[in-house]
């Protein structure tokens, strides 16, 4: 007979329970993008005359409501940073 197949002749110990100790640990941590400061507005140009169609004009100033939207939300997410 293989050894392998053998019944063994000592008696089965039934394993004790591992200890299983959980931690958890919730930090708060903010990106670089939130945490780096804004970039300085850019100053209109003095001076400036400009034909363009009315569409563009509306196209450029939603443009500028995203940016001030974005540049709210940044400073809202900065303000909720641990300091």
């Amino acid at each position: 007979m293989l050894t392998a197949c053998a019944t063994s002749q000592a008696p089965l110990k039934p394993a004790t329970d591992p200890i299983v100790t959980t931690r958890t640990i919730t930090r708060t941590v903010c990106p670089a993008e939130v945490t780096a400061a804004s970039p300085d507005p850019v100053p209109a140009y003095v001076g400036a005359a400009i034909v363009v169609p009315p569409v563009y004009l509306a196209w450029v100033a939603a443009h500028l409501r995203r940016e001030r939207l974005l540049d709210a939300r940044a400073a809202d997410a900065r303000s909720q940073c641990p300091q």
